[in-house]
C-alpha cells in the first residue's frame, strides 16, 4: 500500500523501490494525490516555482510511479506518446523526493522510463525539456542538448534527444 510522502523523513541511502506504470485511469485516487503532492512539493514548493501544473496532459500520459515500501512514493514521471508533444516520446515532470535524491534514485527512474517507452512505443529516441543545472545528469544517460537555453515559468530549460540505443 502507497503511503504519503515524507517530506520531512531521514534521508534514504539505498531504498528498494518498486516500479509501478499506470494509465490515468488506472490511478487510484490516493496514487494520483501522492503524485500530485510530490510534483507539488519539487516543483512549486522546493524550486518557487509558480505554474500550471494541472496542464490537461495528465489523462493522456502515462505515469511511473517509484514506490519505497513504508516510505510511499519516492519518485515519478510522466510519459507522453509520439505526437502529444514532439515526434517523439517525451519524459516530463520527473521528480525525485528530496530524502532520496543522491541515491541512485533519479537514474533508475530515467532506466525504468525509457524500458517504459521501449516496451509501450517500440521506440529508444526519446525528447524531454531539461533544466539546465541538470544538463550533465540527463548527457550521462546519453542525452544530447539540440535547443538553445530558454526560460519556462521563470526557470532556465534546454531541449534535449535521446538518440535510439542500440
Amino acid at each position: 500500500m502507497i503511503t504519503s510522502p515524507m517530506i520531512t523523513s531521514p534521508k534514504i541511502s539505498s531504498p528498494m523501490i518498486t516500479w509501478q506504470r499506470r494509465r490515468f485511469s488506472d490511478l487510484t485516487g490516493l496514487e494520483l494525490h501522492q503524485v500530485l503532492a510530490l510534483r507539488q512539493q519539487v516543483f512549486i514548493l522546493e524550486q518557487q516555482c509558480i505554474y500550471p501544473d494541472i496542464d490537461g496532459r495528465d489523462p493522456i500520459a502515462l505515469h511511473l510511479l517509484g514506490v519505497g515500501g513504508e516510505k510511499g512514493l519516492l519518485a515519478y514521471a510522466r510519459v507522453l506518446a509520439p505526437g502529444e508533444v514532439y515526434s517523439e516520446p517525451t519524459v516530463g515532470r520527473v521528480a525525485v523526493m528530496q530524502d532520496a535524491r543522491g541515491s541512485g534514485v533519479a537514474k533508475a527512474l530515467m532506466t525504468e522510463a525509457h524500458n517504459l517507452i521501449s516496451d509501450e512505443f517500440s521506440s529508444t529516441t526519446i525528447r524531454l525539456n531539461a533544466q539546465t543545472y541538470l544538463k550533465g545528469f540527463y548527457e550521462a544517460l546519453g542525452y544530447e542538448v539540440v535547443s538553445s537555453p530558454y526560460d519556462e515559468d521563470g526557470i532556465e530549460h534546454i531541449e534535449m534527444l535521446r538518440k535510439s540505443q542500440c
